[in-house]
């Protein structure tokens, strides 16, 4: 019933101070202003100061540093190892030519095996 109703809301609001709700919402409010300033000046590169940066020069400042480290890494090496490919002892023999004749073997079996595989294919040559 309404009364019923009337006293559960009497008896939650009992101890309920509007001073307290005030003050914490009051700090509610202070503390998103604070977080909205906050994410105002991070999303601003001007606030830190890097409104005024070219990119062009800084990209030319980058590739110069990593210039300097490259520098600095190949002064510091230590010579690289030098491995000569091994030469024969004894004496070496001359390749061998392929004859004409030979070369215009090879080429038939080659189309020959080509014409094979067309036809397998059912594709005409």
């Amino acid at each position: 019933t309404m009364q019923q109703a009337s006293e559960a809301m009497k008896a939650m609001h009992k101890d309920v101070n509007m001073d307290k709700i005030d003050q914490t919402m009051d700090d509610i409010r202070e503390q998103t202003d604070r977080a909205n300033e906050i994410a105002d000046v991070i999303s601003r590169p001007d606030a830190l100061g890097f409104g005024d940066l070219d990119e062009d020069e800084l990209n030319a400042e980058l590739e110069e540093l990593e210039q300097e480290e490259l520098d600095k890494q190949l002064l510091s090496a230590e010579r690289a190892p030098v491995t000569l490919p091994q030469v024969p002892a004894g004496a070496v023999r001359a390749q061998q030519q392929i004859s004409p004749l030979h070369q215009a073997n090879a080429h038939a079996d080659e189309d020959d095996e080509l014409n094979e595989l067309r036809e397998s294919m059912g594709m005409l040559a």
